[in-house]
């Protein structure tokens, strides 16, 4: 799958981001300057926590500004007491109507609530605030993707390159979207002028790699996996891509990939390739019946070339298309259920 995070926090680059410091407070008594001076500390040593102590501390003391509210919100969000984030929100909104930013962080706290409606309902009103702002519309794009409105999610991204056609984040979705609707080649010169925007993006050139690979241009796509594994910040990514490339190396080399339920009977296996007919999942049904060594894979027995299997299997898989599944196939060792995969 395209490695696309779709409901990370942080997705409303540039729309969001409340800063404050005790100066910020401005007229609010020492004692709760001072609360929100030690939040503040705790805050840059990563203890979320007791900064958010600390800061319920100064609203007992009788802080309320909007500037202070939107930092007690972005707390409670840090600490995921998202309805306590919500509260404080729309408080500040009526200490100091009309901040686009907190439409912008409410849309955000809902989303990561799964409150799809609300967190459109208030990001759309960062629209009505700020027809052209590039980045409040893409992200409106992003929320109706998720939403299953791709009509609606295409518009607004649309809007969104019209007003700037340098925003990374209107091509990446756009990108994504363009996957999810089998314009695959779209979907690659939308991550390609991405990746000229944001050299070291690692999300672009993973997706291109993958893009590139699924229409058969296999060196491009080893090109765009390696810079994905030299961006690679995590040891579990790195490994992720290395398996990627060992796949697309598979593929440029004409090996095939299938995977097989093995067990002692015809009878069985008819009756297995007929449940699989039916719709049940073929590899838990190779997890729990299979005799074979790829059982706790599903029955994946991986990429292989001529004469590395039996001779019987490889013929099977041949006459097969990507996805099918065929008739019952005897082997030496027993009776086989077989689906290509590649």
């Amino acid at each position: 799958r395209i490695g696309w995070s779709a409901a990370r926090i942080g997705w409303l680059n540039g729309l969001l981001g409340v800063v404050i410091s005790c100066t910020a407070i401005g007229a609010e008594e020492p004692a709760t300057v001072e609360h929100v001076a030690r939040g503040e500390r705790y805050a840059v040593e990563g203890r979320f926590d007791l900064a958010l102590g600390e800061y319920e501390k100064a609203r007992a003391a009788g802080a309320g500004s909007a500037q202070f509210l939107n930092r007690l919100g972005e707390f409670y969000a840090q600490n995921e007491r998202l309805a306590e984030a919500v509260e404080v929100f729309h408080l500040s909104l009526q200490e100091k109507p009309g901040q686009l930013s907190v439409y912008g962080r409410l849309g955000e706290v809902f989303l990561a609530a799964g409150l799809l409606d609300s967190a459109i309902h208030y990001v759309s009103e960062a629209s009505r605030l700020a027809p052209d702002q590039s980045t409040v519309r893409s992200s409106l794009g992003f929320l109706y993707l998720q939403s299953d409105e791709p009509a609606l999610a295409r518009a607004q991204l649309d809007t969104a390159l019209t007003l700037d056609p340098a925003n990374p984040e209107a091509h990446r979705y756009l990108g994504y979207y363009l996957t999810q609707v089998d314009s695959i080649e779209a979907a690659i010169a939308e991550y390609r002028h991405l990746t000229k925007l944001v050299p070291d993006h690692f999300e672009a050139h993973n997706n291109l790699a993958f893009l590139l690979a699924q229409v058969g241009r296999y060196e491009e796509s080893l090109a765009s996996y390696e810079r994905a594994k030299a961006l690679a910040e995590e040891p579990q990514l790195v490994y992720a891509v290395t398996s990627r490339m060992e796949e697309v190396r598979a593929k440029a080399a004409g090996k095939m990939r299938a995977r097989c339920i093995l067990v002692g009977s015809a009878d069985e296996a008819e009756d297995l390739r007929q449940r699989v007919a039916k719709g049940e999942d073929f590899a838990e049904l190779a997890h729990q019946f299979s005799l074979g060594s790829s059982a706790q894979e599903g029955g994946d027995v991986g990429y292989f070339g001529p004469g590395e299997l039996l001779p019987a299997f490889e013929q099977a898989v041949a006459d097969l298309s990507v996805g099918e599944v065929g008739p019952v196939v005897q082997v030496p060792t027993g009776y086989m259920v077989i689906q290509r995969l590649e």
